[in-house]
């Protein structure tokens, strides 16, 4: 038994030795630009009208909330939880920027929604969304590309219009931005809008 626990001790180091002769292996290829940008999501919330009932959905955050009571929304309801907004920079990304089928309670109430980020430069991020009506409208949302990042937008009828110019189509939706950290090693991050105040 001695001689047994002796022999392992000679082993174990020359084993050891040896394991740390051989090349390391490379990891798989994966982009690490992914890693590198921060994840952009998005959540559409639709004012209650005759057109649009109160309906059962996502939960509203907070900070949500609060920022359409500053814009003059008493009654809303989401439409989409926080939906991912691929922006194509990555040659490998599988972009699908289906935000929302324009569906309310079965019915195609609005045309579909896409998003898209056709830009990112000098720390700022900017989200598009179109659709909604048959001419089509979009909402255009500039803000800082850091994690915590956040907005809540009218979409207006005609692309480019300033949201703070004149008073919102209140039968229109309203667009949420929350930019979360860039995923590590393949995960995706938690996004909790009410623990960023």
């Amino acid at each position: 038994m001695v001689r047994s626990r002796f022999v392992c001790l000679l082993v174990f180091p020359l084993v050891a030795a040896m394991a740390a002769e051989l090349p390391a292996q490379t990891a798989p290829p994966e982009s690490t630009a992914r890693e590198r940008f921060n994840q952009v999501f998005v959540k559409v919330i639709v004012p209650v009208t005759a057109r649009t009932p109160k309906q059962d959905g996502p939960v509203v955050e907070s900070w949500v909330a609060k920022q359409l009571k500053k814009q003059g929304v008493s009654e809303y309801f989401a439409i989409t939880d926080w939906v991912p907004v691929c922006d194509g920079l990555l040659a490998d990304d599988v972009i699908d920027n289906d935000v929302w089928d324009g569906r309310l309670a079965g019915e195609h109430v609005y045309c579909p929604i896409g998003g898209d980020i056709p830009e990112r430069k000098n720390g700022r991020v900017l989200v598009q969304l179109r659709g909604w009506l048959p001419t089509g409208v979009e909402t255009n949302i500039r803000l800082a590309d850091e994690p915590g990042s956040r907005a809540v937008r009218p979409v207006q009828r005609y692309a480019g219009e300033d949201p703070k110019s004149g008073k919102p189509d209140m039968r229109l939706p309203y667009v949420a931005v929350l930019i979360a950290p860039p995923p590590y090693a393949g995960l995706m991050s938690h996004v909790d809008g009410d623990s960023v105040e």
